[in-house]
């Protein structure tokens, strides 16, 4: 029978054990990689799902600016439909809190910008006979014409509210894009009821 010999370790032999010891490398690993790749996967998400609905976005504001470019004149029962087929754009996406706003704005060399008539939907509409809210690149339209303006917001809230408020601050981020459009089949376009 063989004896065994249990050799006396020194604290520098221990030492040098544990350092050359390579065990469960790939676990400490990945326990450190594990916060970076979970926090780029959800801003993946987070990020696609943002720009998927700004599309939307920019979409609704365009085909919004386009519909009403297409009339000589329009009705309020006309403009609800144009609003109601504008938010639907928006599906799958909630469209409850989306705010739309259509207005006809003339131009003059001599008083700029004024709102002809305005039409909001969950915002308030801009001011008639004022100044739009917006800046309005110049050179779209030439002295007396008219242009038909939208803007559309929508806010954005996201699934992982308390991560983004970590990252970005807030919950929510607003989403808007403004399209601006001549009238196609007229030089301007009335909208007698408007609100």
């Amino acid at each position: 029978m063989r004896r065994r010999r249990f050799a006396h370790t020194t604290t520098g032999g221990v030492l040098s054990r544990i350092l050359r010891d390579r065990r469960a490398v790939s676990a400490v690993e990945f326990a450190l990689l594990l916060p970076v790749l979970l926090t780029l996967f959800i801003a993946g998400i987070e990020l696609s799902q943002a720009l998927t609905i700004y599309r939307k976005v920019s979409h609704t504001a365009n085909a919004l600016g386009d519909l009403v470019s297409q009339v000589a004149t329009i009705s309020t029962s006309e403009m609800s439909n144009i609003m109601a087929a504008t938010t639907a754009i928006m599906t799958p996406y909630s469209a409850t809190g989306v705010k739309l706003v259509v207005s006809a704005v003339n131009y003059t060399t001599s008083g700029g910008f004024k709102t002809a008539w305005s039409v909001g939907q969950n915002t308030t509409a801009w001011t008639v006979n004022s100044a739009p809210p917006i800046t309005i690149p110049t050179g779209l339209i030439s002295d007396g014409q008219q242009l038909v303006v939208t803007k559309v917001q929508y806010v954005y809230t996201s699934t992982f509210s308390t991560f983004m408020q970590d990252i970005l601050g807030g919950t929510s981020i607003t989403l808007s894009d403004v399209a601006y459009l001549r009238p196609r089949v007229s030089t301007t376009i009335a909208y007698p009821s408007p609100n």
